[in-house]
């Protein structure tokens, strides 16, 4: 299989995978699964599956926390892979080349959903005020999905075909004032993330459980497995305990 063919099969399923990521939601673009699939293309799954493994636990706990937009580790993993299997590095050049490649996957994907899709959804308003079925599909979901190709399967081409310096001379073009920027912007909207969730929480009286969901995981470092199981509890017993208030009046 050629180099070109290659690098337009690892686009397109870098392309589905946004998808995936932004509508049918069947995790396709997590790491674990795009890593062995690019593997497969490049005639390499071996590496391809131990790549995606190591990618996924560098960003298992990355989740969406309000508007904020992490790194992302679709295109990393996808480009890593790509990049450790032409280069022979294994996974140790993947790792290096992961997290520089997430950082354009947060750029591009803050841009597409701060300003893009944020333009196609007032012209698919507009569509509807007007009752044209039409431009409502196309900017509803045709352009905004061919978006996806753009974005992030074109850069994607270009990595694996041009090959590991242009990945590099790209990371080097970013400036650091954007990094930083996209970094402090983040932490700060952790805060208007948790202010959403508590909006979210009609019944005030919850509010106090996700206050101590909170303090379990930022003082006493429980990880995402406990705080579920406490969350678990803490149903169960407020669940109990209304019960048995309702049993005695």
């Amino acid at each position: 299989m050629s180099l070109f063919l290659q690098a337009f099969l690892v686009a397109l399923a870098v392309t589905i995978a946004f998808i995936d990521a932004h509508t049918t939601q069947t995790h396709i673009f997590r790491p674990i699964f795009i890593g062995p699939l690019v593997g497969a293309i490049m005639g390499d799954f071996n590496t391809g599956l131990q790549v995606g493994v190591t990618v996924e636990l560098m960003f298992l706990a990355v989740i969406f926390v309000g508007t904020a937009v992490p790194p992302n580790p679709t295109i990393s993993t996808a480009i890593a892979t790509a990049v450790a299997i032409l280069g022979g590095g294994g996974t140790d050049l993947a790792v290096a080349t992961a997290l520089p490649v997430s950082f354009i996957g947060q750029i591009a994907e803050t841009v597409q959903n701060s300003v893009i899709n944020v333009w196609f959804m007032h012209r698919a308003e507009h569509a509807i005020e007007i009752l044209d079925t039409r431009g409502l599909v196309m900017n509803n979901i045709v352009f905004t999905m061919a978006m996806n190709a753009l974005l992030y399967g074109v850069p994607t081409f270009l990595a694996v075909y041009f090959g590991a310096d242009f990945v590099a001379g790209i990371i080097k073009a970013i400036p650091d004032k954007i990094i930083t920027g996209l970094s402090v912007g983040g932490n700060m909207v952790g805060a208007v993330g948790f202010a959403l969730l508590l909006s979210s929480i009609k019944n005030h009286t919850m509010w106090p459980f996700l206050f101590l969901g909170f303090f379990f995981a930022a003082y006493l470092q429980i990880n995402m497995v406990g705080i579920a199981l406490l969350a678990v509890v803490f149903a169960a017993l407020y669940y109990y305990f209304k019960l048995a208030d309702e049993g005695k009046e």
